[in-house]
């Protein structure tokens, strides 16, 4: 199963998103990406191929999960302590980091009123430029069920040729007060993500979401 961690991190005035994940068994890579503004100014990626075979299967999730929080960590003590190998011309000041944002993608939900029924979890989503208002098509896009820093997949997509996508899956049934559905779309140097803030046993209306 793959799994990874999302931490907001605030240096001075500017606030990053750091995402680590596990890219799974057919590319075992720890990848940790840097944002800025949606856009991509640092990536981090450790092979961990020659370790996974050595351990054994009842353990590798656990081995997995402590070297990702590791390289987690790692990424973000550099990045506060302003030893990160961040480009020269990504490090902008606050005005221009807004600015930049409207060069970026956005996730638009096409079923606001009714994406969960019946205990699953139906978004039809479509993926934009802001700035264009083009669709995005060939684009990642993961659902994950986050709690602090941890985070659980629930499904993983690609946008079609119109940039659209649909997700279905069950409602987390480890889902608590306090944690989100987060549903992220990134290409190549771009990232985007919708919150929903969820409870243990939602009914009724569905959460609004929140863009980020």
């Amino acid at each position: 199963m793959n799994f990874g961690f999302n931490s907001n991190v605030s240096v001075g005035s500017t606030t990053y998103h750091v995402q680590t994940e596990d890219r799974g068994p057919t590319h075992p890579f720890l990848d940790t990406v840097v944002y800025l503004a949606g856009r991509v100014v640092y990536k981090r990626s450790t092979s961990y191929k020659e370790f996974a075979t050595a351990w054994k299967p009842e353990i590798q999730a656990q081995m997995l999960q402590g070297l990702l929080a590791q390289q987690h960590r790692e990424v973000i003590e550099e990045l506060e302590g302003g030893t990160l190998p961040i480009a020269s011309d990504a490090k902008r000041s606050s005005s221009n980091a807004e600015k930049a944002s409207d060069d970026g993608i956005e996730l638009q939900v096409m079923n606001p009123k009714n994406w969960f029924a019946a205990g699953n979890v139906v978004l039809e989503l479509e993926l934009i430029e802001k700035r264009s208002k083009q669709r995005v098509s060939n684009a990642d896009i993961q659902a994950n069920l986050e709690s602090g820093e941890q985070r659980i997949p629930c499904v993983a997509a690609r946008t079609d040729e119109k940039g659209r996508v649909r997700l279905k899956f069950p409602f987390p049934p480890s889902a608590s007060d306090g944690a989100a559905l987060v549903v992220s779309a990134h290409d190549a140097s771009r990232y985007t993500e919708l919150r929903f803030q969820l409870k243990a046993k939602p009914r009724g209306k569905s959460p609004a979401p929140v863009a980020r």
